[in-house]
């Protein structure tokens, strides 16, 4: 037996993972996968999703592609709706996709590009939270996690579009007194930098090399196993019933690097 099915169980449920073709969505949706739940992978990439979903879903095609722009309110809608009318229910919502709006500061963002984080960083999760409230009440109730960013909670003067929408979303926690009569709970998870590279790719384009090699380093000592798959089992645990009686919580997993 998947140790991940005796602690965890997903058998039965139905969990749909919004960007989820590639990067750490992708090993969210493994994660769930290996719990026995099944998937339903949305993405504007569609052919990387195809490939997702064939890679998940196996002989029993236990999960499938929707191509879908999460901005898009009537795309949402009809996309949730196509979701629940092929599984039968849904019982999980990763709101995970997003976009980086690659900007310097407020003052030097054209409208353009805060309109596009806002729409896709914010409206985006809003969104399918909305269209997935009454799927997961007809199903008896249902898990929604929001992943953030620590950037939402602290802040930092770079790339303030992408950094005012996470932290915008935090508001989002107040769905899960809102739906609590319904068994539907909401919660956030605010993953690190799992990858120091990454990390001292951004310092760099910050053009802080020294800074990026001190980073680096010091994360590298903190989180010598850090990887997406640990925030994944962070997530597994939020939407199983493990995790029944928490709801509007913040769960951080960086290794306590957001607190240095």
């Amino acid at each position: 037996m998947n140790p991940l099915n005796a602690y965890f169980p997903l058998k039965n449920k139905v969990a749909v993972i919004t960007g989820a073709a590639r990067g750490m969505a992708l090993h969210i949706a493994g994660a769930l996968s290996a719990a026995d739940a099944r998937l339903a992978i949305l993405d504007v990439r569609e052919q990387e999703g195809h490939a997702v979903a064939r890679m998940l879903g196996g002989a029993q095609d236990r999960a499938r592609f929707w191509q879908l722009d999460v901005s898009d309110n009537n795309a949402v809608r009809r996309t949730i709706a196509a979701v629940e009318a092929y599984f039968g229910r849904i019982d999980i919502l990763i709101n995970s996709a997003g976009v980086h709006a690659d900007n310097a500061s407020a003052q030097g963002l054209s409208i353009k590009q805060w309109e596009k984080a806002m729409q896709a960083n914010v409206n985006g999760s809003i969104l399918c939270s909305k269209h997935v409230i009454a799927a997961m009440a007809r199903a008896g109730g249902g898990s929604i996690v929001n992943v953030l960013s620590l950037c939402g909670m602290d802040g930092e003067r770079q790339e303030a579009a992408d950094h005012a929408a996470k932290a915008a979303l935090r508001m989002a926690n107040m769905n899960a007194i809102r739906y609590a009569e319904h068994n539907i709970r909401v919660n956030s998870i605010y993953p690190g930098v799992v990858r120091p590279q990454e990390l001292a790719a951004a310092k760099r384009k910050q053009g802080d090399l020294t800074q990026a090699l001190t980073d680096t380093a010091e994360l590298r000592m903190m989180t010598n196993r850090g990887a997406a798959t640990d925030v994944a089992a962070g997530i597994l645990y939020l939407v199983s019933d493990a995790s029944r009686f928490v709801s509007g919580s913040e769960l951080v997993i960086d290794a306590g690097y957001g607190g240095w």
